[in-house]
């Protein structure tokens, strides 16, 4: 098995598990959803509801949608144009199992 594979296949299991996951649009996606008229200022806050694993060509992916937006349409997008909230409650708790345990006070 290709280590780069069993990577990205980790990578996208462990995100899927948190899903939804809030996020931001980086500024290349914006300038996408501007043009197509979805967007007109700001950056809105997205809800990412799905990510996969495209391939050698389209490499890991998500499928999102705008948070404030009524309808419900979703877009898919590469998962590096989309910069995911940093204070998610999933990557707080990985962020303690990561940590080693406080020294006990005897």
């Amino acid at each position: 098995m290709d280590f780069d594979c069993a990577k990205k296949g980790s990578l996208v299991q462990n995100l899927r598990r948190a899903l939804p996951l809030s996020a931001h649009p980086k500024q290349a996606l914006i300038g996408f959803l501007r043009e197509r008229g979805v967007v007109t200022r700001g950056a809105p806050r997205l809800v990412v509801l799905d990510i996969f694993d495209a391939g050698a060509a389209g490499g890991v992916m998500c499928r999102f949608a705008i948070a404030e937006d009524g309808e419900a349409s979703s877009f898919i997008a590469p998962l590096a144009q989309v910069a995911l909230q940093r204070r998610h409650p999933a990557r707080l708790s990985a962020g303690r199992r990561r940590q080693a345990p406080p020294p006990s006070a005897e």
